[in-house]
């Protein structure tokens, strides 16, 4: 493999790593429709079949089974403004109108007296930012269209310890794909566009696990915990190359890479209160490990010279998730909850591949039960902070604005 094929593999492989390393842009906690009308919170709780993602323990506490199924919308807008010396003052760009729909089925049965049984399939990390008009787009030769999509398959258990106590534990099993398309500039006496790059690869069955405890400390007051361990994902792909015309020499050889992803793990800590008989408060803190991002390892098969031990350097985050709960009538519960989450990612890596920043949001959710029915709603609205990127490591420099709302249904039925 030539030395023009190594650079230009690395440089794909890198891009295609960063996009998946992006804290808040990365981890969609919005994996179940009554806690994001409360803001996220649901480790103290974790009173609904989502219990299996939040906190496995709570399982054991549902008392008969239940199925549910969520979805999720997602709406991004992110707008660009260009400064000196590139792209330059003057210039603005925008997302595609980017629009996902995530859906979420859980599944929790009783066995006996203290034990019961759960499954989940959801899709907790994932991101894909597509810009408009690649072939003009301004940061082109860094990224025009980035993906990562996760799977996951949770099976679960949960115990009623004692009166107070209960345990749960959770497997969960992750397959993962990954795309970034780019295009390729070379130094051909002049900066020169010779074609472009798509990168794709996918894993093999990865495992990792959650447990969860919950303690109520009072009749009133119930303290949570819930554990999320690292996930490594070890990624295959292909990076394939499409040459403009008179530069079909110029690239390589489509060619192998690889590379072991880590998605960190998360703890949770959880306190819900219930104040009367219609009032419930519930705040949660979430510490997610970034710093498992320190360095990233790549391995080319066709070229062990190439090989690359990348420094990265990202810094563990925190989340904080405050909601309340209403019960308005016997049949209809009303929800509200605010986010502060913090972003990882330094401003020299904040980009076409993934603008991400720190995010406060605020919720409003209900819930209306009729018989063995119950239906549930939230809207949820993040405000990333602006970003004013002027050390962005490909030279790409500018400010970010960006806006995401999440609404979302779902339906229970209790058997």
């Amino acid at each position: 493999m030539s030395a023009r094929a190594r650079f230009l593999l690395l440089t794909g492989v890198l891009l295609l790593i960063a996009a998946a390393a992006r804290g808040a842009g990365f981890a969609i906690w919005e994996m179940g429709t009554k806690s994001s009308g409360m803001g996220g919170v649901a480790t103290a709780s974790a009173d609904d079949p989502a219990a299996v993602f939040y906190n496995p323990a709570g399982l054991a506490r549902l008392g008969r089974a239940q199925l549910s199924l969520d979805l999720t919308t997602i709406d991004i807008t992110t707008e660009f403004s260009g400064v000196a010396p590139h792209p330059g003052y003057g210039v603005t760009e925008h997302l595609a109108d980017p629009f996902f729909v995530l859906p979420q089925l859980y599944v929790a049965v009783p066995v006996g007296e203290r034990f019961a049984l759960g499954l989940g399939i959801n899709t907790p990390y994932g991101l894909s930012v597509e810009w408009a008009h690649p072939d003009t787009f301004t940061g082109r030769h860094v990224a025009t269209f980035t993906d990562l999509k996760t799977y996951f398959v949770s099976p679960a258990v949960a115990w009623q310890a004692t009166e107070r106590v209960s345990l749960g534990f959770s497997l969960n099993l992750v397959l993962a794909e990954v795309e970034l398309n780019k295009h390729i500039v070379e130094i051909l006496g002049n900066p020169t566009e010779v074609g472009k790059v798509r990168i794709r690869g996918d894993n093999e069955l990865s495992l990792g696990y959650n447990f969860g405890l919950l303690v109520d400390l009072g009749p009133r007051t119930t303290l949570g915990l819930d554990v999320k361990s690292r996930i490594d994902l070890e990624l295959a792909g292909n990076a394939d190359f499409t040459a403009f015309t008179g530069y079909e020499a110029v690239l390589p050889a489509d060619g192998p890479v690889e590379t072991e992803l880590p998605l960190p793990n998360l703890v949770s800590l959880g306190v819900s209160h219930r104040f009367g008989e219609r009032w419930r408060l519930e705040f949660n803190y979430n510490r997610i490990q970034w710093s498992a991002f320190e360095t990233l390892d790549l391995h080319f098969p066709a070229a062990p010279a190439a090989d690359e031990s990348i420094h990265e350097d990202y810094t563990n985050t925190s989340q904080y998730r405050l909601g309340v709960e209403y019960q308005a009538a016997p049949s209809l519960v009303l929800r509200a909850g605010a986010v502060r989450d913090e972003s990882p990612q330094p401003t020299g890596s904040c980009g076409p591949v993934l603008p991400d920043a720190d995010r406060r949001g605020v919720s409003l959710g209900a819930s209306w039960c009729r018989g063995a029915v119950t239906l549930e709603a939230y809207n949820l609205f993040l405000f990333l902070d602006d970003r004013a990127v002027r050390d962005n490591y490909d030279g790409y420099q500018g400010d970010y604005r960006s806006f995401t709302n999440l609404l979302g249904a779902g339906l229970t039925y209790h058997f």
